[in-house]
């Protein structure tokens, strides 16, 4: 399970390298990670920062979602890759796309904006900074997500939500 969750992350933090490397860069002035939802805990599992990208902070995190809660709707702070660990939860994407992984792999499946995704344990997506997403748990168990993301470094040495 770790290793599918490492390789997860490290194919998309290479995919966004290319990606970064490849096209214009643009800034995400007030994207910012809304405060913790009720009925959402955060665990911050790890976070650093990289010479290769050192404006950018590497982040690994799960969060516990409660029935019935929902993350609102908010844009990504940086490229991320998010990946359910158990429980099922339903990926909404408002403004951009997402691409789901099954099996640790792309499936094909486009998450374009005004769809969702029921996302079951071993199902993953992927999207960039700025899209505009909403993560819920309309279901009656606790569903635990785990997040890469690499996030834009803080003003301030606090590690970031």
């Amino acid at each position: 399970m770790r290793t599918f969750i490492l390789s997860v992350a490290i194919v998309a933090m290479t995919t966004v390298g290319v990606v970064w490397i490849g096209s214009p860069h643009t800034s995400a002035q007030g994207a910012t990670t809304p405060a913790a939802a009720a009925g959402i805990a955060k665990d911050l599992l790890g976070q650093g920062g990289s010479a290769v990208a050192p404006d950018r902070v590497l982040l690994l995190q799960r969060r516990t979602f409660a029935p019935g809660s929902d993350s609102g709707a908010h844009p990504a702070p940086g490229p991320t890759v998010l990946y359910v660990d158990s429980g099922s939860v339903k990926f909404s994407v408002v403004k951009g796309a997402a691409i789901r992984w099954r099996d640790g792999k792309p499936d094909g499946a486009t998450i374009a904006a005004g769809s969702s995704a029921d996302l079951q344990p071993g199902d993953a997506v992927f999207y960039d900074q700025g899209v505009v997403h909403d993560v819920a748990n309309p279901g009656a168990s606790p569903a635990v997500t785990v997040e890469a993301r690499l996030n834009p470094a803080p003003s301030a040495a606090t590690p970031q939500s």
